[in-house]
């Protein structure tokens, strides 16, 4: 796989994340175990969106980029976003006893492939 693929697939991941965490938070916290009709965790899921619609859209400039520099830097924010929310879940399940979704191992897998291809992939750049 080249670069310019993992950034395409990467950002479309966030965009298919933001979208719904912005325009039908309800079946975000569902899906990931909110409480829909909470105005708080449907603020804080607005908030999360907002950064992933960020995410897909830099990503998408990136994509377009020929610029080593940007390249690097966007892959290592997108290391660094997905290790932090693999370390925040971790902390949330053992430490604060949340319980955990669905599809946890799925979406912990996800984060680990987008992490470990984001810090290979930046190497290569």
């Amino acid at each position: 796989m080249k670069t310019n693929t993992f950034i395409l697939i990467v950002s479309a991941y966030s965009l298919l994340l933001g979208l719904p965490a912005v325009f039908a938070p309800g079946m975000a916290l569902e899906y990931f175990g909110g409480t829909v009709g909470n105005m708080n965790e449907h603020s804080s899921i607005n908030f999360i969106g907002g950064y992933q619609l960020a995410m897909g859209y830099l990503g998408f400039i990136t994509y377009r980029s020929t610029n080593s520099a940007v390249r690097r830097g966007w892959l290592l924010a997108i290391a660094f976003l997905t290790i932090f929310a693999i370390g925040v879940y971790v902390f949330n399940i053992n430490v604060r006893n949340m319980p955990p979704t669905k599809t946890l191992y799925f979406d912990m897998a996800i984060w680990a492939a987008m992490a470990l291809g984001a810090l290979y992939f930046r190497s290569k750049e």
